[in-house]
């Protein structure tokens, strides 16, 4: 495959089209990505820098007519799919806009935004949707795969709140799916989005944020060796009934600004008094004897949703995996399960893992996820209590590493199969069709293989789609 293959398409653009014979603009555009182990395990065979919608349709006109296969990336450019050998990847990073109608609680979403980008701008009204768990996410990838973030509790997933998506098919048409315009179709990217067409712009209705959106939240804090009790109360706790979906209770292992491996509950509780919501991260201080470090305060939600960024920083090598879990509260010896497997599991993360970015996450995300109605999206996450993710860094490009780093990730999730309900599409990572049911139920299948049938039947989107057969 030569780069001659692109020779017709530049003049066609606004935007930029890079190409491996620019080697210091590719090796730029390459790099530009979050996650270095992508951007160095692949070489695509160029790059298109939108300016906007009408580039997106004109490059995907001509790969359509040469042959060409096609990735997306955004902003973030978090996603694994978002690069692949020899592929045009079409780059949405300068397509970046954020408009908010106040007056009818909707945000335009160029899919080039990150989830930041959205809270900065939604935050000016006192106005919220779930964007993600940390702000340099990007906004389009999150939204793609149904979409869970730190108040998913209170609010759903990202796809609970789309009205509408501005899309370029296979053909390289333009058209906009909502619910009255096709609604098989709006049915399906709820939850399966990136696989129909490329998605420019998502329209989102928007919640009104509480106490001038300010929640209380931040870590509170244990030594590792009170992980074990620690995380047991925890488990008890999130596992009350006629709790408020507006309190949500994450448990996490992780290293302090030290070095030292530390667990630690991060409260995100929105709406309440300072009195009451102190009132319950003070109940849960108290666990294991008492907190080491108490972070938990009122800040601004916007804050606390850019506090990871510098943990995840960009041009580190990161892999992460993750399942839906759920237990039997009354259940004591399934409560010791789950801890024994995250306590064994974190003794064991590679040593070579980065501290910054070595975690296992516990978010809660039952509440409005799982009181959605599933038909009305294809989203597949919808019950289970917990999602656990284990997530790692490396900093050289080694083999070994991220096959050590893969392993790892793997074997946490595989430790939690008897408790599994259903896998989340985002950090499934499926390559095969028996991956795929795991995220997603046989009807919904048969559905989204229909769906896929007949909006892109030549395969345009299939490099770095989630994949399944369309042929039975």
């Amino acid at each position: 495959m030569t780069e001659n293959r692109l020779d017709g398409l530049g003049p066609a653009l606004r935007g930029e089209l890079v190409t491996r014979e620019n080697k210091e603009a590719f090796e730029a555009a390459r790099f530009r990505g979050w996650n270095r182990d992508l951007n160095t395990r692949m070489t695509p065979l160029g790059f298109v820098v939108a300016s906007g919608t009408r580039d997106v349709a004109t490059t995907v006109k001509y790969c359509r007519s040469n042959n060409i296969p096609i990735t997306v990336r955004g902003k973030g450019a978090h996603s694994p799919y978002g690069m692949a050998n020899d592929a045009l990847v079409i780059d949405l990073g300068k397509m970046t806009a954020v408009r908010v109608d106040p007056q009818n609680k909707l945000v335009h979403v160029q899919a080039g935004a990150n989830g930041g980008d959205v809270d900065h701008e939604t935050a000016l009204h006192n106005l919220i949707c779930v964007t993600g768990s940390v702000s340099h996410t990007g906004f389009a990838g999150v939204a793609l795969g149904g979409g869970i973030g730190h108040l998913s509790r209170w609010l759903g997933a990202v796809v609970d709140s789309i009205v509408s998506y501005e899309m370029v098919t296979a053909e390289g048409e333009v058209v906009r799916v909502d619910e009255s315009q096709d609604p098989e179709l709006f049915w399906g990217m709820r939850g399966n989005g990136a696989s129909f067409g490329i998605v420019t712009e998502f329209v989102l209705k928007l919640h009104d944020m509480p106490n001038a959106g300010v929640i209380r939240a931040a870590p509170i804090l244990w030594g590792i060796d009170k992980a074990n009790e620690v995380m047991s109360s925890w488990m008890g706790r999130i596992a009350r009934p006629g709790r408020k979906h507006t309190e949500t209770l994450q448990f996490a292992f992780l290293h302090s600004p030290d070095g030292n491996p530390v667990c630690g509950v991060i409260p995100f509780i929105v709406g309440e008094t300072e009195e009451a919501a102190t009132a319950t991260c003070d109940e849960v201080a108290a666990y294991g004897g008492g907190a080491l470090v108490r972070q938990d305060t009122q800040l601004p939600y916007t804050a606390m949703q850019a506090a990871l960024d510098e943990a995840f920083p960009y041009n580190a090598n990161y892999w992460d995996k993750g399942v839906f879990v759920d237990w039997d509260p009354s259940d004591d010896k399934a409560v010791q399960a789950i801890v024994d497997i995250a306590v064994r599991t974190w003794n064991k993360k590679p040593e070579f893992a980065l501290k910054t970015c070595t975690f296992l996450l516990f978010m809660e995300v039952n509440g409005a996820v799982g009181e959605a109605d599933p038909a009305s999206t294809s989203f597949g996450a919808r019950s289970g209590r917990l999602w656990c993710t284990a997530l790692t860094g490396w900093s050289d490009d080694d083999d070994g590493k991220r096959a050590a780093s893969k392993k790892w990730c793997d074997s946490f999730v595989e430790a939690l199969e008897p408790f599994h309900v259903t896998t989340y599409l985002n950090n499934a990572m499926p390559e095969n069709e028996n991956e795929m049911r795991r995220v997603f139920p046989e009807e919904t299948m048969k559905r989204l293989r229909a769906l896929k049938k007949k909006h892109d039947p030549e395969g345009m989107f299939k490099v770095g789609a989630w994949q399944y057969e369309t042929n039975t």
